[in-house]
């Protein structure tokens, strides 16, 4: 039987997605340098992540371990054990640092593969087309993600306003927040986050809620507080392992769902949509075939 010391940044790694928002932060702390971690005091450690001692204690529990001071222990034991360990929380399980370039591609394509087919698959067809109908008649619509999401929020903002769609984003919160604040009924907000549990999308669907705006979500976990405020939930499909491989195939999971939206949406706006894309090709033009 493993001892609750063994493997304790591969079990942070793995939970980290489920955790409470505190307990996340302790977690991105300790995942990004396990080995200075453990030099820690618990209130040094709480300090640094703007937490409560509780909170590193009830992350210790999670784990399986007595206390604090055990995370110490296992944190430093792991660190002097094996420098695969930041391999694997960064890279991921799947790819040695010995691996051939055709094994690495091997992994990504079928990492990406099973992703798409799995969340297209099972993409609730009914809320997808109720969700595309709220875009296209929407006044404005406001997109957001944080973190690797935000890149799937541009482009889904960018493919929007390319097909006449009023749709804007914005990484910084304060601002998205601000944007969400002015919006109303006819408007509509879409959140993006793999886990469901980013407090920044959570916030804006509870702001955008209150002021009536129509909010969609794009998540991984039907039972995320993102997906419990959303007025609908587009599910991606994406099997959860903890490392990196994870969030790579999250993100297409993610472009997946909107690729759909995107195509249904221009389908429902389709004279506008001709219109606004043979505007942007003529705007362009002149940059394009200008030769090397």
């Amino acid at each position: 039987m493993q001892s609750p010391l063994e493997g304790v940044v591969d079990r942070i790694a793995a939970m980290a997605p489920s955790m409470p928002e505190a307990q996340r932060t302790i977690a991105d702390l300790v995942l990004a340098d396990p080995g200075a971690v453990a030099r820690l005091t618990i209130l040094d450690l709480a300090d640094r992540c703007g937490v409560s001692t509780g909170s590193v204690t009830r992350l210790c529990r999670s784990l399986g371990l007595n206390g604090y001071a055990e995370l110490r222990l296992a944190l430093a034991s792991d660190s002097g054990r094996s420098k695969s360990e930041p391999w694997s929380v960064s890279i991921g399980a799947d790819v040695t640092e010995d691996d051939a370039l055709p094994r690495i591609t091997e992994v990504v394509s079928a990492a990406i593969a099973q992703a798409t087919t799995e969340t297209l698959s099972g993409l609730d067809l009914e809320a997808a087309e109720r969700a595309c109908a709220l875009i296209a008649t929407a006044r404005r619509v406001w997109v957001f993600g944080a973190g690797g999401s935000s890149t799937v929020a541009s482009e889904l903002q960018q493919r929007l306003y390319h097909v006449g769609v009023p749709a804007w984003t914005s990484t910084d919160t304060h601002i998205a927040l601000s944007g969400t604040a002015l919006l109303g009924p006819g408007d509509v907000v879409v959140a993006i986050s793999h886990s469901g549990r980013t407090k920044e999308a959570v916030d804006l669907l509870t702001e955008a809620m209150s002021h009536g705006a129509a909010t969609i979500a794009i998540c991984n976990d039907p039972g995320s507080p993102l997906a419990a405020r959303a007025e609908l939930t587009l599910l991606t499909k994406v099997a959860q392992t903890g490392f990196r491989t994870e969030a790579m195939a999250a993100r297409h999971g993610q472009l997946a769902v909107i690729d759909v939206v995107f195509i249904t949406v221009a389908q429902r706006t389709f004279d506008q949509a001709g219109e606004t894309m043979a505007a942007a090709q003529q705007a362009v033009q002149p940059y394009k075939n200008q030769g090397s």
